[in-house]
């Protein structure tokens, strides 16, 4: 008894050891993206500061690839460190992984990023937010928050306190600091389509400073370069070439605002907007002397 369950045992661990070593042959979607600051040339020859993402080295045995949607770019004709949206290309029903790195490191501070494929749920998304303490507003005026202040009817005096607020999303899908450290983030067989990548961190920063690429999904059930099969008598409709297209727009006056921002000492992308005296959106202190917080 003893002898016939150790051949058992024996058998079921070189089944297991035969599914081990079939699984590390399968195809699988793995890119490497690093997001960083660059800078893009407009037509105009003005440079204007961005963030964006760069393609890492290929792995072994990789199905998926990842390149700079830029030709100039691609072709190594652009100066180093152009800036370009990056194009990921898998095929459906594989998972597809992307090991990102972020290199947002400036005077001012490192600032976390994510990652989001819009219409995908992965990467963290749903699962993985980070979000931020909403600020003070113990001292709205009665004019911002009347409903907090005086009584219905009566005249509107001194300050109200409006009902506590929830926290403020900070990233939507898994936070990746800045530093050495790679994170990998990971979707489950994606169906086929072509998706705008962006950071799901603070998109309303991150988003118009460049952090945003394409993935196309490519259907592996149909023929390539054809957009309708041959039906009875009629030819199939057929292309020459498949190219990924994306619109975007670059504000320079916002990015080169940003960029001093993350300059300076103290800044953070949280910290709310004021016009007072001594506040973040004002160059002066209430005795008329320089604020070191403008702009941070």
């Amino acid at each position: 008894m003893r002898s016939n369950n150790y051949k058992s045992v024996l058998k079921h661990a070189g089944l297991a050891a035969t599914v081990l070593l079939l699984a590390s042959g399968a195809a699988f979607g793995q890119v490497s993206l690093t997001a960083g600051p660059t800078t893009a040339t407009l037509p105009d020859g003005a440079a204007v500061p961005m963030w964006g993402y760069t393609c890492g080295a290929a792995v072994t045995g990789n199905i998926g690839t990842c390149t700079a949607l830029n030709p100039a770019v691609q072709a190594g004709t652009a100066p180093a460190g152009t800036w370009s949206p990056v194009v990921i290309t898998v095929p459906t029903g594989q998972n597809l992984t992307i090991n990102l790195t972020n290199s947002l490191t400036f005077a001012g501070g490192s600032i976390p990023t994510s990652l989001v494929i819009v219409g995908q749920l992965g990467g963290g998304l749903g699962t993985g937010a980070t979000s931020t303490a909403s600020p003070d507003h113990t001292n709205a005026q009665p004019l911002t928050w009347p409903i907090a202040g005086d009584a219905a009817g009566t005249p509107v005096t001194g300050v109200g306190t409006p009902p506590v607020q929830g926290t403020r999303v900070q990233s939507f899908s898994t936070e990746v600091p800045a530093g050495a450290t790679v994170v990998s983030l990971t979707w489950t067989a994606p169906r086929p389509g072509t998706y705008l990548i962006e950071s799901g961190t603070h998109p309303s920063i991150q988003g118009p400073m460049g952090l945003y690429g394409i993935l196309v999904v490519t259907d592996t059930t149909t023929t390539p370069a054809t957009a309708y099969p041959a039906v009875g008598t009629t030819a199939a409709v057929t292309y020459n070439a498949d190219i990924p297209l994306l619109l975007s727009e670059i504000d320079p006056v916002q990015n080169a605002a940003v960029q001093a921002a993350v300059g300076k000492t103290g800044f953070s992308e949280t910290k709310v907007w004021s016009g007072l005296y001594g506040g973040c959106g004002n160059p002066l202190n209430a005795d008329g002397t320089s604020n070191s917080t403008y702009q941070t």
